[in-house]
């Protein structure tokens, strides 16, 4: 990543001015606004984002938006991603939703404490996150790691679950054998931090179906993702996360406790997504109580952002009339 990456927000927001919305209260002794003006906020962060982002006086300093009124859908980002990656569906849910989405910790630009990081982390943070904001039943909508934290948190607290919504989730059924012994040896730091520097084209090219040049949607999330501030400070905590992390991800399967989660359950994935979708995840599934499967054609691991109008449609319909 050189020095042509990086971007001074504050100048890019304001080709981009926000949308005023009716705002969900927001309790302004414990939140501040974030500082946009004080230069790049984290690997990925959606550089249209039409919302304030607030941190929160929290253990983690929580960085989330809080939008709309209603009936509260939270959104939780994949692996070292963040909460701005639910953009293009949020946008045309605030009108009708309170529409929640946190930076958990470790990501995005909440804190990224030295610690040993496991999905019950993320798990727990999400859960003091939602109490913290007068959150007591709400809709999880989880993509890939998000997923599996999603699952994890209902598993916990079924109490503050109303339904579930899993897109190209981890954690959904187990992984390939070769991939769990080969996995801990690959996910050090010193091997991930050159593979991000120097591979980060060849992994957008295998996280899309859709090229750039042909899916605005795409070519808006790659501009955002492969910037980074002088040092490539977001891209180092990114390498630290993922090494315990990721290792931790390898073993987690929550099939065996799916028959315990009687909620709805939305299952959303592309057909072309070579990181979470092999055909033992279908087979998995079957153990929901209540479910809805989706398979979108030609589609990668991000739906949300390379084919958001078919994701929000059946994330509406699934909302309206759940199985």
């Amino acid at each position: 990543m050189s020095a042509a990456h990086v971007v001074n927000l504050a100048e890019v927001m304001s080709m981009h001015p926000r949308r005023v919305v009716d705002r969900h209260p927001k309790p302004e002794p414990e939140v501040t606004l974030l500082d946009e003006s004080a230069g790049f906020l984290g690997l990925g962060r959606s550089l249209t984002f039409p919302w304030p982002q607030w941190r929160a006086n929290d253990e983690y300093r929580t960085v989330f938006f809080d939008e709309g009124r209603g009936r509260t859908l939270v959104f939780i980002h994949g692996l070292g991603a963040n909460g701005t990656h639910w953009e293009r569906i949020a946008t045309s849910l605030v009108d009708r939703y309170r529409v929640v989405a946190p930076d958990l910790v470790g990501c995005g630009w909440s804190r990224k404490p030295h610690v040993t990081y496991s999905v019950d982390l993320l798990r727990d943070h999400l859960i003091a996150f939602l109490e913290s904001r007068g959150i007591r039943h709400a809709v999880l909508a989880g993509h890939s790691m998000g997923g599996a934290v999603c699952l994890a948190a209902a598993l916990k607290r079924p109490d503050l679950v109303e339904a579930l919504v899993l897109v190209s989730a981890a954690g959904v059924g187990p992984l390939p054998r070769w991939m769990r012994a080969v996995g801990p040896s690959a996910l050090r730091r010193s091997v991930l931090l050159p593979f991000f520097v120097l591979g980060a084209s060849f992994i957008l090219d295998n996280v899309f179906v859709a090229r750039p040049e042909e899916n605005e949607h795409v070519r808006w999330f790659r501009e955002s993702a492969m910037r980074d501030d002088k040092g490539m400070p977001n891209l180092l905590d990114f390498a630290r996360v993922c090494e315990t992390l990721c290792t931790d991800l390898l073993h987690r399967d929550y099939s065996p406790q799916f028959h315990r989660i009687h909620v709805p359950v939305l299952a959303l994935w592309g057909d072309a997504d070579r990181l979470t979708y092999v055909p033992s995840v279908l087979r998995s599934l079957d153990g929901f109580p209540r479910l809805r499967t989706v398979v979108l054609r030609r589609c990668g691991h991000m739906p949300m952002v390379e084919r958001p109008d078919e994701t929000l449609f059946h994330l509406e319909r699934f909302l309206s009339s759940p199985p």
